[in-house]
């Protein structure tokens, strides 16, 4: 039980983003003909998506005032739009790879109940909840916020799937459509300024979390996405949107150029990273993030070859496709080895479940897995800090003192005991 729990506490909503990056491998080996291979990623996406969802629905019962900090921090919030991110990409999966279409309506009315719940909740916390003075901005804004830009798109994508199939209220799952797509440009055009003020402004630092910048990218070109998509249905449909076609054509080329802009800069921001950074290659959720955002520019450049006939596109769309599914492989490798590695294997008691101890750290340039827990306390030092402190046994038989200031949140390295 403990395993489950501390399994439990250390999930990351961010995790649904690895369901969404597998449903654009399904989705990407859909429109590539590859048809024996799509109904086992969209298997594993499903699969994926009922473990997160269960562990996260435990994680809010068991630790509902964890849950609850989490849901008020302006910095994690938006987040649960992977959520919604998840289920429209199911629905689309449903519709356009097997033609399940009412099962794909039923995912929109799911997307939608979520996007409204989550939009009111997350922007009142935003609007309303009290802000800390010491509130900094390049410690609560990053890239993550787009998050809200991809759930409003992926709402309206899936809007027009379902207006292609629909024999009711047609008109209105259009005009819904278009304003959910004009809402997440227009969020997206006002976080983009945010963005560029906060990296030119304020320090980035090398620790700072990289992954969720990918959303600046992956945001827009789920924007071209849906303005394509769009675009293409009016066209084919008619009706009193003709009018708009020019304006949803040049828009969408406008957004999938303004994400394709971001791309090497955040290449330069990974090797920097990497580096001058003193971690190496670890694990993180944010892998899946990158993943999809991959996934989502193959898809969107497929879309503008119909829309502007460059045979050029289609060469962009491949090489975005094969980079999606490169580092969707190897995802899901790193998460493996990460889940066989992680110390949720490693025998604790309950007083372990409020600190969770890293599986690994470096001395002196070398690092040592840990292979056992011997002993662990509470104590306080004469500064009044109090530490949480671990004796534990490495892989190498090596048996170490490291500590966890729980003010500060770091880990040290205290001493290595003979």
């Amino acid at each position: 039980m403990s395993v489950f729990k501390i399994a439990t506490y250390s999930l990351d909503t961010r995790w649904f983003t690895a369901v969404a990056a597998t449903l654009m491998i399904a989705f990407i080996s859909h429109l590539y003909g590859c048809a024996l291979i799509v109904p086992w990623f969209f298997i594993a996406s499903l699969a994926i998506f009922i473990s997160v969802a269960v562990f996260k629905v435990t994680q809010s019962v068991l630790f509902n005032k964890n849950t609850l900090c989490e849901l008020l921090n302006p910095e994690k919030t938006l987040n649960l739009f992977t959520i919604v991110v998840a289920i429209n990409f199911a629905g689309v999966c449903f519709s356009k790879v097997f033609h399940l279409h009412t099962t794909a309506c039923i995912f929109w009315y799911a997307a939608i109940s979520f996007w409204l719940c989550i939009s009111l909740f997350s922007l009142s916390i935003l609007f309303l909840y009290h802000k800390s003075e010491d509130r900094k901005i390049e410690e609560i804004f990053h890239g993550g916020w787009f998050f809200i830009t991809a759930g409003t798109q992926s709402t309206g994508f899936l809007g027009v799937i379902i207006a292609e199939h629909a024999t009711r209220q047609v008109m209105f799952i259009q005009l819904f459509s278009f304003a959910l797509w004009s809402i997440g440009a227009s969020l997206y055009l006002i976080f983009m300024v945010f963005i560029i003020m906060r990296l030119v402004f304020y320090q980035f630092r090398s620790n700072t979390a990289l992954s969720p910048y990918w959303m600046n990218a992956g945001a827009a070109a789920l924007t071209a996405l849906t303005g394509a998509t769009l675009y293409q249905y009016i066209h084919t449909a008619g009706g009193p949107f003709v009018d708009f076609l020019p304006f949803l054509k040049g828009i969408s080329l406008f957004f999938w150029s303004v994400g394709l802009w971001w791309l090497p800069f955040l290449v330069v921001l990974a090797i920097r990273k990497q580096a001058y950074g003193d971690e190496g290659l670890v694990f993180t959720v944010g892998y899946w993030e990158i993943a999809f955002t991959l996934g989502l520019y193959a898809n969107s450049t497929i879309q503008l070859v119909e829309l502007f006939k460059g045979q050029y596109l289609d060469i962009v769309s491949m090489c975005f496709s094969i980079a999606c599914i490169a580092l969707w492989c190897f995802s899901s490798v790193f998460t493996i080895v990460h889940l066989v590695r992680s110390s949720i294997w490693v025998p604790v008691n309950d007083l372990t479940l409020n600190y969770v101890i890293p599986y690994s750290f470096k001395l002196r340039g070398r690092l040592f897995n840990v292979k056992e827990v011997v002993n662990e306390w509470l104590d306080q030092t004469i500064q009044g800090v109090l530490k949480k402190r671990y004796c534990v046994v490495t892989t190498d038989n090596l048996t170490c003192l490291i500590s966890y200031d729980i003010s500060a949140k770091k880990w040290y390295f205290e001493q290595v005991k003979d």
